[in-house]
């Protein structure tokens, strides 16, 4: 097992603040859409950067806080973490996503390992159901 270097309170700092960060599910939805529609070889982290930094000038922690949530949404359902608010992949690669699940990722709080952000999967699997009014109901 690797050693893991140990959180620093500039981390801390780097979470809470991207936390700070209010979006709703229609922001997020927007903003996917406005990824979606780059070329491929645009989409990576440099490119949505490039991209977002247009959309949101002089924006820095929005910007990187609206990535890092989509970023930790798309790798729950990349683990089919999330039965409920997703269909199976379609035969270009891509997802059809519930609102919902947009809405918990505007809302659940976003955590980070090393440079990664994640999402709780119980806790943002609860959020869904919730904003789906199933009364935390399958």
């Amino acid at each position: 097992m690797s050693e893991q270097k140990p959180i620093t309170q500039t981390d801390l700092d780097m979470v809470a603040r991207l936390n700070t960060e209010r979006f709703s599910a229609d922001d997020l939805l927007e903003i996917s859409d406005l990824v979606h529609e780059l070329p491929p070889e645009s989409r990576n982290w440099e490119g949505r950067m490039f991209s977002l930094a247009k959309r949101f000038p002089n924006q820095h922690y929005r910007l990187m806080a609206i990535d890092c949530r989509l970023t930790a949404m798309a790798e729950l359902i990349e683990k089919n973490a999330l039965p409920l608010g997703v269909l199976p992949q379609a035969e270009d690669g891509s997802h059809s996503v519930s609102e919902y699940v947009f809405g918990a990722a505007a809302l659940e709080p976003l955590l980070m390992r090393g440079n990664d952000p994640f999402f709780e999967p119980k806790s943002f699997l609860r959020r869904v159901l919730e904003l789906s009014d199933t009364d935390g109901k399958a």
